[in-house]
């Protein structure tokens, strides 16, 4: 069977942890076995979250360094703080064009463009997650933008359906946030291999 292991990013408050169990339930739906740890510190005041999806034929929750098939960010400077556990040849990485000004005092705001000039020779897709939730009607639903996204990438091809993630996503505005995001051009800056 075959193992994708995913490590979302973001900040307290953009639904990473639920993302997280959708990709989970969803799973469990498809026969999937599906484990995910979750971290987070100041998430309630907008502080640094991610969560480990390992998917398929796993047997520890935790992603080890340098082993994610696929970074995702919901906000764009998490994916830099957690770039360790990406290789810069084989690791996909997916920002939603949103930064959000740091927590702690003195610390710079980074600018998407920042952001991208660091990952020059990775595969980094840039979509606009925020606005797919909003013509989905729904502003929350950003992380099921971002997992639709990741299903038309192929992310989670031969191990979950998309009848599953459709149980899984419930909510209506949730369902058309994850099929917008399916049929999307690349909206934004696909900077594979600068």
């Amino acid at each position: 069977m075959a193992r994708i292991n995913i490590l979302i990013a973001g900040v307290g408050g953009q639904g990473i942890i639920t993302a997280g169990k959708i990709i989970a339930e969803a799973g469990n739906y498809s026969n999937t076995k599906v484990l995910i740890a979750e971290t987070h510190g100041l998430a309630q005041r907008g502080g640094g979250v991610n969560i480990h999806v390992r998917i398929g034929d796993v047997n520890s929750p935790l992603i080890p360094l340098g082993k994610a098939d696929y970074l995702v960010g919901l906000e764009a400077t998490e994916v830099l703080r957690n770039l360790n556990y990406a290789s810069r040849k084989h690791t996909t990485i997916i920002i939603n064009n949103y930064v959000v000004r740091p927590v702690l005092p003195k610390v710079r705001l980074l600018s998407l463009q920042e952001v991208l000039d660091k990952l020059k020779g990775c595969k980094v897709y840039v979509i606009d997650a925020n606005q797919i939730a909003i013509n989905a009607g729904n502003i929350k639903a950003a992380n099921a933008a971002i997992l639709g996204f990741l299903y038309s990438l192929g992310a989670f091809e031969g191990l979950i359906n998309e009848e599953s993630f459709i149980k899984a996503l419930k909510y209506e505005s949730n369902i058309k946030a994850f099929k917008i995001a399916q049929v999307i051009k690349i909206n934004g800056i696909d900077i594979n291999g600068i």
